[in-house]
């Protein structure tokens, strides 16, 4: 049962916990589903899905046990126990369907687990960018947020948009205009967001030159590591590229200052129509549902949560690109290997050099 202990946990603290999530398994592919990961290029990338999808009991307090699960990294291929993964599954959706309490601690949680990757991101670029080298002990919290955090999207599996219509189904008046507007928001994405920041950097560096360096400078900061799905960011991540992005997008807009006002003006109109849209369509779910207030907690609860589920799909891949961004400085300035290096050998790197640094 979903209770108050869900809060924001670590779960990886030492070598032994880390090396739990890592360690080989013994599994029957006759008993496993098995995900080819053709669009994984890297060591590291592997061996987080496998972390996450490890914590999948624990992080929503249904299970103990780490789900059966491993990563062949030489044939991109991940083995997960079908029985557990389905009784998790199975288990979770019954309680947030029906448990008005456990909709409400599962919001919690998407709110703390995110509230604290960002202060442990922070953290840890904060040593980086001081020159100076992170303990292992704030590399496995670092580990162990990000991994908590992607672990909430096993969500999508237990509450599904069938679920959502279903639930909707029993408001009074509701029909499929109306139900469609709650279950596929216009909203603003992680994409949109992205080009609105791209364009608000090409106004300064059309109009004021002097401040652009700066401006970029922040702009890679908090979003130039999301032009690629891996450890390769960095090819991406750089002064030079930034600046061909801004030329083509000047190109694109015919080098008219205006231009690019207007259609930054129209993504925010955009989302504040949107936004009011939405919630005038959630008031009138409140107002219908006046008529059966057994269920005006529960309906209300759920469409709260798969409006946190929506954004976690976004947020999700800008928190795993900002923790593959900051290993791949890590590598970078020691040498490693961004495609073969592992978990592991992080923490030994880590290990190695603050002990450096106590002697």
């Amino acid at each position: 049962m979903i209770t108050e202990s869900l809060c924001v946990r670590q779960f990886i603290r030492t070598d032994q916990d880390l090396n739990a999530y890592l360690a080989p398994l013994s599994l029957q592919k006759d008993d496993c589903m098995v995900f080819e990961l053709e669009g994984f290029h890297s060591r590291l990338a592997m061996e987080m899905l496998q972390t996450r999808m490890r914590k999948q009991g624990k992080i929503f307090d249904l299970s103990e046990d780490l789900v059966p699960c491993m990563v062949l990294v030489s044939d991109r291929m991940l083995w997960a126990n079908r029985s557990v993964l389905h009784a998790l599954n199975t288990q979770l959706s019954e309680q947030i369907l029906q448990d008005p309490i456990a909709q409400i601690m599962v919001m919690r949680t998407f709110l703390m687990e995110f509230t604290n990757v960002l202060e442990v991101s922070e953290g840890f670029e904060r040593t980086l960018e001081l020159g100076t080298t992170p303990f292992p002990e704030r590399y496995l919290q670092y580990v162990d947020a990000v991994t908590n955090y992607q672990s909430l999207d096993a969500l999508k599996f237990s509450l599904k948009i069938e679920d959502v219509r279903h639930l909707l189904e029993q408001v009074p008046g509701m029909n499929e205009d109306w139900c469609e507007a709650l279950v596929r928001p216009k909203q603003e994405s992680l994409f949109t967001r992205l080009y609105q920041r791209q364009l608000e950097l090409l106004l300064i560096w059309m109009t004021a030159p002097d401040a652009y360096d700066d401006a970029r400078a922040d702009y890679r900061r908090q979003w130039g590591f999301l032009e690629t799905e891996d450890l390769d960011c960095a090819n991406f991540d750089t002064d030079v590229f930034v600046d061909s992005k801004m030329k083509e997008l000047a190109e694109r807009y015919d080098g008219d200052p205006e231009r690019v006002q207007v259609q930054l003006r129209h993504f925010d109109d955009s989302l504040a129509v949107g936004r009011r849209i939405h919630q005038g369509w959630v008031n009138c779910v409140l107002n219908a549902i006046d008529l059966v207030p057994m269920e005006r907690i529960r309906i209300y609860n759920i469409l709260r949560l798969w409006s946190t589920l929506l954004h976690h799909q976004d947020m999700n891949r800008w928190v795993k690109m900002r923790f593959f961004r900051d290993m791949n400085r890590v590598c970078q300035h020691w040498g490693m290997s961004t495609n073969e290096v592992s978990l592991q050998d992080l923490l030994v790197l880590f290990k190695e050099e603050s002990s450096g640094i106590d002697t």
